[in-house]
């Protein structure tokens, strides 16, 4: 995309884009737009217009799967996160083999040969469904915008698990978690993991807290966003949680209050502090790979089995369930979209609540 600066305008706009194409006429067509304030905002004007003549530069009757993938992405990555954009982008190179095959022309003969590679990969039953769900969305919005054939929608089924393992789940107890935490010396991390286990905060979340997402004296916190580390050549982005129910207001308790009151005054004794500052990490914040390696050596000078930092969340939602929490309440502490989830997940930790149950009955 080529963004130029024009003579600025009395009101600061400067920025503008240029596109030569062929209308549906067969006419070239030498398009150059308004200005814009900012480079961005000329950027997004340029991918905005260039869907409007894309539809109009491909076989309108019979577009290829890559011609409409092209289209439907630029238009679905302007209201997704960029990490879900690049998910979606490395999904797309699986259907690398059928990608020049004309709509209408997409055929069982084709499917089979596709789905047979894409068995030959080996990969997990959920990646390939979602695979095959941006083959779905293809020919959806082919139908949708060039009324295209929908047919083979009929035929494309979702994998199947035969014999699928439950995830593992593994959690520290309150005892395994006080012994985690006697191994830690700096008071920064003693603070990251005691967020993490009594709070049940995601990594991400945890990672993106800033000193504004905290009211030391109304004792709540607030989660309103997410962090990750995980895009190449970008050092971190931050974007919102994973649900809307992820946004929440948690309260404080007195040790978490208390902890985070003295990384506030430490961090305030700094020049160039303000509330913008990562609450872990100040202008920077903690590395995941640094997260782990903490993790790691904690668990080993600690003589615990070693898991997951997401486990900590699991943890949590344990560490409550045994105190007597209310599933809808671990459900909302947690920012789970739905009860249900919660259900499903942690189930197996109200066992005793079922045996409860039983004794009820048998009391009758």
């Amino acid at each position: 995309m080529a963004i130029y600066k024009g003579t600025p305008t009395k009101d600061g706009r400067i920025y503008l884009f240029r596109i030569k194409y062929k209308d549906i006429f067969g006419n070239v067509v030498d398009y150059k737009s308004q200005k814009y304030k900012t480079k961005k905002e000329a950027s997004d004007a340029e991918a905005e217009y260039r869907i409007k003549i894309n539809k109009h530069e491909i076989n309108r009757s019979n577009p290829t799967l890559d011609e409409i993938f092209n289209e439907w992405f630029l238009e679905h990555s302007q209201i997704i996160k960029i990490q879900t954009a690049n998910k979606i982008k490395e999904r797309y190179k699986h259907l690398n083999k059928i990608k020049n095959i004309r709509i209408n022309d997409f055929n069982l003969d084709n499917y089979k040969i596709f789905i047979n590679d894409l068995r030959n990969k080996n990969m997990s039953v959920d990646h390939s469904n979602k695979i095959l769900a941006v083959l779905k969305q293809i020919i959806k919005y082919s139908k949708k915008y060039y009324n295209t054939s929908d047919k083979m929608l009929d035929y494309i089924e979702n994998f199947k698990s035969v014999n699928k393992q439950v995830k593992e789940m593994d959690f520290f107890t309150y005892n395994e978690y006080l012994k985690f935490d006697s191994v830690i010396k700096e008071h920064e991390w003693h603070t990251f993991f005691e967020i993490l286990y009594f709070l049940g905060l995601r990594q991400g979340e945890c990672q993106a807290l800033t000193w504004n997402d905290i009211d030391l004296n109304k004792k709540e916190i607030k989660i309103k966003k997410t962090l990750t580390t995980k895009l190449k050549g970008i050092e971190f982005t931050i974007s919102t949680p994973k649900t809307k129910n992820s946004i929440r207001t948690l309260p404080l308790s007195k040790n978490v209050l208390n902890d985070l009151k003295m990384m506030y005054n430490k961090a305030n004794e700094y020049k160039d502090f303000n509330n913008n500052w990562f609450i872990f990490g100040n202008s920077i914040p903690f590395k995941e790979s640094t997260i782990q390696k903490h993790k790691n050596e904690y668990c080993k000078e600690a003589n615990l089995k070693q898991i997951r930092i997401h486990d900590f969340r699991h943890s949590c939602a344990s560490f409550l369930i045994n105190k007597g929490a209310s599933i809808t309440l671990v459900s909302k502490y947690l920012g789970h979209s739905k009860v249900s989830i919660t259900l499903d997940i942690y189930s197996h930790f109200y066992k005793s609540e079922l045996n409860n149950i039983v004794e009820i009955i048998n009391n009758l």
